[in-house]
């Protein structure tokens, strides 16, 4: 079956850089979401390169380690934040998250 869309390109292309790029508000959850980054960035636009970098970054080590196929979506399950000295968040303990199933594996236990 032709696809309906002739001007639709087969692969997508990122826009040109220093071109904009429009991103829909869906629904009040996602307008909640982008007020609490644009307390800490001021903009919408900011927050949005900034998740659209951290989000690159989990897919390309996801592929260069290939955790998952390249070209395909691997699933996010935790991000972790440093503390505002620098030192990273202390691990959460398995029984009060989401993913109970996971943990944080040591080299001990690898080995």
């Amino acid at each position: 079956m032709a696809d309906s869309n002739p001007t639709r390109r087969s692969t997508p292309t990122p826009p040109a850089v220093g071109r904009p790029v429009s991103v829909r508000v869906l629904d009040e959850d996602m307008r909640d979401d982008l007020a609490v980054l644009m307390r800490a960035h001021g903009t919408a636009a900011e927050p949005l390169r900034l998740a659209v970098r951290l989000l690159a970054r989990a897919y390309r080590r996801a592929w260069c380690y290939r955790e998952v196929p390249d070209g395909t979506a691997p699933h996010i399950i935790a991000i972790r934040y440093a503390l505002p000295d620098g030192t990273p968040e202390q691990m959460p303990n398995p029984a009060h998250t989401a993913y109970p199933h996971v943990r944080d594996v040591s080299t001990a236990d690898a080995e």
